[in-house]
């Protein structure tokens, strides 16, 4: 919650001022040095956040990419990674950052997209319009499900993504894959972690997160999972492939 509260800060205060590419790099870098300044999270440790403050933003670029190497769910690193290519005015990679930030859950970084990348979200090579970002990630969907956050959503096309080999190959992935936490065998731990990520329009799994999870290292476990599956056959709308937000329960079972 501090950091979303964070970054909605540096979206108004960034917004109040017009900031865009083609202005006065000392009104960017001033605008930016004052939120960072103001943060009161953990990031006064932060090596790439001092980096960011002395204005090496070459080396701080560096060093969110190796923090997202570590941890491709690491929303704070590629907000803060889009700012450094905002100020090496790399705004295509700036943007493309800020779309993983709210691909894996973080509404509020809609605004910058919208004020500063058109409203488009750039995941690789491909873009979503605006007219469908606020209904993929941002507006939350409805659901009578129990328990779920707001950014429980997934998209429905026509012809809806569909994991190699259909639904029991899928089972089998997990069967044969899975490596049940030792933690969670200890406690006796079962249940679902509920993941959302995207599909991409050549069926690559992106940017997953946990939406709803259990503990005992599962969260993790499934994740794992998640990411390493194979290509997807894409969703289709039209008879053309499109991007699809997806939700997926991973099942830990002891039985």
């Amino acid at each position: 919650m501090k950091k979303t509260a964070f970054y909605f800060s540096f979206l108004c205060l960034l917004f109040s001022f017009h900031v865009l590419p083609a202005q006065h790099a000392e009104k960017t870098d001033s605008i930016i040095t004052t939120i960072l300044n103001e943060s009161k999270s953990t990031d006064a440790d932060d090596q790439g956040l001092m980096l960011i403050k002395n204005e090496k933003y070459d080396e701080a670029n560096k060093f969110f990419t190796g923090a997202i190497n570590k941890d491709e769910s690491n929303r704070d690193a590629y907000f803060k990674r889009g700012v450094t290519n905002w100020h090496l005015n790399d705004s295509l990679s700036a943007c493309r950052d800020w779309s993983a930030v709210l691909a894996l859950g973080d509404t509020a970084t809609y605004l910058l997209l919208q004020k500063n990348c058109h409203g488009n979200m750039v995941f690789e090579d491909d873009t979503v319009p605006a007219s469908r970002v606020r209904n993929l990630f941002v507006n939350p969907a409805k659901t009578t499900a129990p328990g779920y956050p707001t950014t429980f959503a997934k998209t429905i096309v026509e012809e809806m993504p569909e994991f190699p080999g259909g639904e029991s190959a899928l089972i089998d992935y997990f069967n044969k894959n899975m490596k049940y936490p030792v933690a969670a065998k200890q406690k006796g731990i079962e249940g679902r972690v509920y993941i959302n990520f995207i599909i991409s329009k050549k069926g690559k799994v992106m940017y997953p997160y946990v939406i709803r999870g259990i503990s005992g290292n599962c969260n993790e476990e499934a994740l794992r999972l998640i990411r390493e599956m194979p290509l997807w056959k894409p969703g289709k709308e039209k008879g053309k492939a499109v991007l699809v937000r997806y939700n997926l329960p991973v099942k830990f079972s002891l039985k």
